[in-house]
């Protein structure tokens, strides 16, 4: 059954393939009849060319007159035909703006041989006619001099013009040696030789009138300045301690003699009195020096610096250059007391140069260290410095208040005065009556910055004027606001009575006022208790600050970290505020006209006098 199927299903697949062969057949002949049908059908035409006409120009495009056209190959011939004709036409001898000057006077453009010279050069007969001049041998002398003379007209034209060199070709300086010059020669080779010079060396106008020079005025004998009246007094206590009365009395009569001539010609000696100043250079900190010299830089250096030398036979020595300049006592001196004060702009110039932001501040100020310092620049500024100082102080002095030899000071104010220092009543309206002030008769900015002796004379006057206030039934307290000591202010203490009652709580409230002034986190300690010291060792010199003492007894004291912050009148504040004071008299108290001043002054006085430590 199953042999029988399958010979079916291979009949059937040979069938269905005889089927398509059949069909593949009948399609190529019906491809290949079409083909051979449409060949016939089809017939050649040839297209018919349509005749067209031909574009014409217009006549404004045939017009040849109206724009000239060149080309590159007509434009070169002609250029170079015309050069020809210049190069051929040019007359370097005659040409104004020739360089070479071997054309000039007819040359050849090349200068001449030695020989060629010396033919076309005219004989020069010898000055000496005899026959025996040329046989004649030279002395040393003769040569001696030629050559000196020689060699001083070659420094002489070395000096004028250095770049000159001698020249064969000079026909002046090829003169020869064995023969004598004549005059007319030596006149033209002077006459080129000053030519020369005129050409190399700038001409300048040379003024012969003669300058009007003052004529230093014969200085009067008679007159002495101070210095010297000093020196003679001290030469007169010096004879009189050796005994030599003769001499005493020569002197004691030049010095009387001195000072009334003085006395009758008060303007005598103002040409003489020197107006040079001792520069002082004041630091940041308070601390004053005397300015030294400026240090000169090396001369064998243009910007006069010099490379230091660290290193000796292969071995480092030093390394910087100021190593071995500086003992470690000058150091500590320039740091203290020296330029080194200005590290905030010095801070902030570097920073505002380096150019590296990952750099933090010590690498900053190795790199500048690393470098050597100029130290006649920092010289030089440092006195610029101390020279705008002194002007500032001068100025300050001129309109201060309380200098006793100021314009500005009212001495009908002063009721006690002492060597240093003096006592005084307030110009404007006072807190309280019998206010006064105490101050020192040279300018001194705070209590901190004057001499012992000085600080001894206002303790002398404290005592004095608590007793006074005792007398009274008061109590007193001395303060001090020493704010903006770059300015120059004038040192003021005031002393100001209170009631008893006020006195005994006084302490109280400025303590208080103190802890709460300024901002709530500080750099120093808010109050300073100056119990068993003063103010001089409890507060370090420099700094602003304020302090109070209640009469003879120690208060407090306070470092002003913010000038600006800080009030001026605190102290007046707080005691206005205790006495229930109105705000004109302690805020911006008016200045008061000169009767109430001098009534004042002679109501203070009259009790005052018994308890005056200076009282004449």
């Amino acid at each position: 059954m199953n042999e029988k199927q399958k010979k079916s299903k291979h009949s059937k697949s040979q069938k269905s393939k005889d089927r398509e062969k059949r069909k593949k057949k009948s399609r190529r002949h019906s491809t290949s009849s079409s083909s051979s049908s449409g060949s016939e059908s089809d017939e050649w035409v040839e297209q018919q060319t349509k005749q067209t006409n031909a574009a014409q120009r217009e006549d404004w495009m045939s017009m040849t007159g109206m724009l000239k056209t060149y080309t590159k190959e007509d434009i070169k011939p002609k250029r170079e035909e015309k050069d020809k004709r210049n190069i051929d036409s040019y007359n370097p001898g005659t040409s104004s703006r020739e360089l070479n000057p071997y054309w000039k006077n007819g040359g050849t453009g090349v200068p001449e041989t030695a020989e060629n010279f010396r033919k076309s050069r005219p004989f020069i007969k010898p000055s000496d006619d005899d026959d025996d001049y040329y046989s004649r041998p030279k002395s040393s002398h003769s040569s001696s001099t030629t050559g000196y003379s020689s060699s001083r007209s070659h420094d002489k034209h070395q000096d004028y013009n250095k770049d000159q060199k001698y020249s064969d070709r000079d026909p002046y300086r090829r003169s020869s040696n064995w023969k004598k010059q004549s005059d007319a020669q030596k006149q033209s080779e002077s006459f080129v030789q000053k030519s020369r010079e005129e050409t190399a060396m700038p001409s300048y106008k040379v003024d012969t009138a003669k300058k009007q020079v003052p004529e230093d005025k014969p200085k009067d004998s008679k007159y002495l300045s101070d210095e010297k009246m000093n020196k003679l007094a001290a030469k007169i206590v010096k004879a009189e301690i050796l005994g030599d009365e003769k001499l005493v009395t020569e002197l004691k009569a030049k010095l009387e003699a001195a000072r009334k001539y003085r006395k009758e010609n008060p303007d005598a000696g103002a040409e003489e009195e020197d107006d040079s100043v001792m520069l002082i250079a004041t630091s940041a900190s308070g601390s004053s020096r005397p300015l030294t010299s400026t240090e000169k830089g090396d001369p064998r250096s243009k910007s006069g610096k010099r490379k230091a030398q660290t290193h000796v036979s292969g071995e480092r020595t030093k390394y910087f250059g100021d190593d071995d300049k500086y003992n470690l006592a000058q150091m500590f001196q320039q740091e203290k007391y020296g330029n080194n004060y200005n590290d905030e702009a010095e801070l902030a110039k570097l920073a505002a140069k380096h150019k590296n932001p990952n750099d933090d501040l010590e690498d900053i100020f190795m790199d500048n260290i690393s470098r050597n310092r100029d130290a006649v620049k920092e010289s030089e500024n440092e006195r610029s410095r101390a020279i705008s100082q002194h002007i500032k102080m001068e100025r300050t002095l001129d309109g201060c208040e309380h200098c006793v030899d100021s314009k500005n000071m009212l001495k009908h104010l002063m009721v006690s005065c002492g060597n240093r220092v003096y006592v005084a009543l307030p110009s404007r309206v006072s807190l309280v009556p019998d206010h006064c002030i105490i101050t020192t008769v040279q300018h001194a900015t705070c209590v901190t910055s004057i001499d012992e002796d000085v600080w001894e004379e206002i303790m002398n006057y404290r005592k004095a004027l608590t007793q006074f206030y005792n007398s009274q039934g008061k109590d007193v307290v001395f303060f001090e606001t020493a704010t903006r000591l770059n300015r120059h202010p004038h040192m003021v203490i005031n002393c100001v009575p209170l009631p008893r009652d006020v006195g005994d709580m006084a302490a109280i409230y400025f303590k208080k006022a103190l802890l709460e002034c300024e901002a709530e986190w500080s750099m120093n300690k808010k109050v300073v208790d100056l119990k068993g010291k003063n103010i001089r060792k409890g507060i370090p010199k420099g700094l602003p600050y304020f302090w109070i003492d209640f009469g003879m007894d120690p208060g407090f004291a306070h470092v002003i970290e913010d000038q600006q912050l800080f009030p001026r009148n605190f102290a007046e504040e707080i005691i206005g505020g205790i006495l229930d004071l109105d705000h004109s008299l302690w805020k911006n108290p008016r200045r008061e006209n000169g009767e109430s001043q001098r009534r004042k002054v002679m109501n203070f006085v009259k009790e005052w006098k018994p308890f005056d430590p200076f009282k004449q």
